[in-house]
């Protein structure tokens, strides 16, 4: 069933020093590195002649360029350009995922990366400047939802199994309960904070023990209903077209309820075009484009998978919708 509407979420208590190494393979041949003011950044066009529509693609907090790559070569086999634009490299990855020039702690990263992003795009002349877009997942998702709405110039954003609020960052020498997953103009934005995220993660070191990071998330929200009101994202201000995609099964968050809340929030400010695809049975990882992975030992179960084969095709849809082609 679906309702319609008009990382893991890895979380390290204490890291060590990040590894120095190169970003992933290239997403395309067109493939270039934006440059300093976007450290790893890259941005590839597809086959054919533009200006093209453009899509910023953001992973979530698995950190580095892994979850953009994976998004990137599907986005441009359907004729978009993209810029992938990582913005955090935890050191509990493996080496080749090390970006060293990117924080390494998930406190107060910077919404302006979106505006750096937005008008690099814009000064390209194979890149439609009124027809750009934001892909977000998981804390990618939480990231464009909160840029979106304090800056404009998108046509269109898409946040994968997202947030209604910002959530406590975490990292080295960070304290619980005092750091904010993001800031703007210089200064941390008001939080939910966890609680219980240490008790959780011990769970890691008991064998067959199921870690839910949901629970300390839950357990923050309902002891802090105050924080929540100051912490939550004003998706009413976000005036182009939001489509929200969340499982109600999810363990890392509850994004079922979060963009359900969200779909309803745009409703009650005027009916804003919205699309919300909310899954009883499906769980995180919801990126994915329906086709059953092969390798490794990870495979979706099938209510996720299920999921996945209509959110993907509707984000397609969304996109074609909105972002205008030559």
């Amino acid at each position: 069933m679906i309702k319609l509407f008009g990382v893991v979420t890895a979380m390290c208590v204490a890291l060590a020093s990040p590894l120095a190494a190169e970003p992933g393979p290239p997403v395309a041949p067109t493939e270039v590195m934006v440059g300093d003011s976007l450290p790893y950044a890259y941005f590839a066009t597809p086959e054919g002649d533009g200006p093209f529509p453009a899509i910023i693609i953001l992973g979530g907090s698995e950190g580095g360029d892994f979850g953009s790559r994976g998004s990137a070569p599907h986005f441009l086999s359907e004729g978009y350009a993209i810029l992938g634009l990582p913005y955090y490299s935890p050191a509990y990855l493996p080496k080749e995922r090390q970006l060293p020039d990117l924080p390494v702690a998930f406190d107060s990263i910077p919404l302006e990366k979106l505006e750096i992003a937005r008008d690099w795009l814009r000064k390209r002349k194979d890149v439609q400047a009124d027809s750009i877009g934001l892909y977000g997942v998981s804390k990618g998702a939480e990231f464009v939802l909160a840029g979106a709405s304090r800056i404009d110039g998108f046509a269109a954003v898409a946040a994968i199994v997202p947030s209604d609020v910002i959530w406590e960052g975490w990292g080295p020498n960070a304290k619980p309960g005092e750091v904010s997953s993001f800031s703007w103009q210089g200064r941390p934005l008001p939080f939910v904070p966890y609680l219980g995220m240490e008790e959780e993660f011990k769970k890691y070191a008991i064998p067959g023990a199921t870690v839910r990071l949901r629970t300390p998330q839950d357990a923050g929200r309902r002891a802090h209903p105050d924080r929540v009101v100051d912490a939550r994202i004003k998706v009413e201000n976000i005036d182009e077209p939001v489509l929200v995609a969340g499982g109600d099964q999810d363990n890392t968050w509850n994004s079922g309820a979060m963009a359900q809340n969200i779909a309803e929030r745009r409703a009650e400010a005027g009916n804003l075009e919205t699309v919300a695809l909310i899954f009883p049975d499906a769980t995180h990882a919801l990126s994915g484009t329906g086709v059953q992975r092969t390798e490794g030992d990870f495979r979706y179960d099938e209510p996720t998978l299920e999921a996945q084969q209509q959110i993907w095709p509707a984000t397609l849809d969304f996109f074609a919708a909105h972002l205008k082609r030559p």
